[in-house]
């Protein structure tokens, strides 16, 4: 073995993967519990063992470079490998103490993730949840290592990255009892030209419904747009505004809105990813199968409103 790769040990790696992860120092020292100084330490080593900077300042953010990155697919796997090594031939959930972070959209913390919690908190309770918004950015968060699973509208084929479609939630249009639309035919002509409150999630992303409306030769008016669904909540209430959002999510307000069937044929997708790297992990076998019978159980659940 080359002398200068001999002083490298897992607790190095973990290191280089938390830099990498946060692209902090401060926030890879701070969940280590360490100083901000062992962390650049440890780095400065790492960079004389591999010879490469491996991370390099822009302005106020560091950037990781291509060595680096590839360095680190090796270090996720040499650290896995060894958790893996390090569990019990018998694996048990109970006695799990770990973190997992998961990138969410709206829709999946609505609808999935309560019923996973609620299994997970009564037979793995050492487990710990982190929630990210993830939505275009998905893929990145698994790439980089930000997360370890994602569920996500948005189809992500980046390589080292598995997925599986869970179910798809109709688009529902909701509105206030006094506004036109609720009453009569919801024809694509009305739909169209009615005053429409956007849920764009902070994204640049069309949902599906807009890009069948759009094929059709129509397209909505944009009159109020924002970012958060439980604007809904504050901003409709009587007004002629419309929302149009998946099913699952507007029947959870309590507010006494109407529901109608969308005229637009589509439907809001929910998909899962998890790294290769996380394959073969017992633990997160065990969470995708949780994941999958959860979502399974869904797809039986839908129930649109009349026309």
């Amino acid at each position: 073995m080359d002398e200068t790769l001999k002083g490298i040990d897992f607790a190095a790696l973990e290191t280089l993967e938390l830099v990498f992860r946060h692209q902090s120092f401060t926030a890879a020292a701070e969940e280590l519990n360490i100083k901000q100084s062992s962390v650049s330490y440890t780095i400065n080593r790492l960079r004389k063992a591999f010879a490469d900077p491996l991370f390099v300042r822009q302005g106020n953010q560091i950037f990781a470079t291509e060595r680096c990155v590839e360095i680190v697919k090796t270090a996720e796997s040499i650290l896995n490998k060894i958790e893996l090594a390090a569990m019990p031939a018998e694996f048990d959930p109970a006695s799990i103490e770990t973190t997992i972070t998961i990138s969410a959209t709206y829709l999946s913390r609505s609808v999935l993730l309560p019923g996973l919690i609620r299994d997970l908190r009564k037979e793995a309770p050492g487990i710990r949840f982190e929630l990210i918004t993830g939505f275009t950015d998905a893929g990145h968060h698994l790439v980089s290592g930000k997360a370890d699973m994602a569920l996500s509208p948005v189809a992500i084929n980046e390589s080292g990255i598995y997925g599986k479609f869970l179910f798809e939630d109709p688009y529902i249009c909701l509105m206030d009892p006094s506004n036109d639309l609720a009453d009569g035919e919801l024809t694509l002509d009305r739909f169209a030209s009615a005053s429409h409150l956007i849920i764009h999630y902070g994204q640049k992303w069309q949902p599906p419904f807009r890009k069948v409306l759009q094929e059709k030769g129509f397209d909505i008016n944009a009159t109020v747009s924002t970012a958060n669904p439980e604007d809904v909540a504050l901003l409709v209430p009587k007004t002629d505004l419309v929302v149009t959002m998946p099913s699952r999510i507007a029947q959870q307000f309590t507010i006494p809105f109407v529901l109608r069937q969308c005229p637009v044929p589509a439907a809001a997708q929910l998909n899962f990813y998890w790294p290769a790297r996380l394959n073969d992990s017992p633990l997160h076998l065990w969470i995708r199968g949780k994941i999958f019978k959860l979502a399974e159980g869904l797809v039986k659940m839908v129930n649109l409103p009349k026309c």
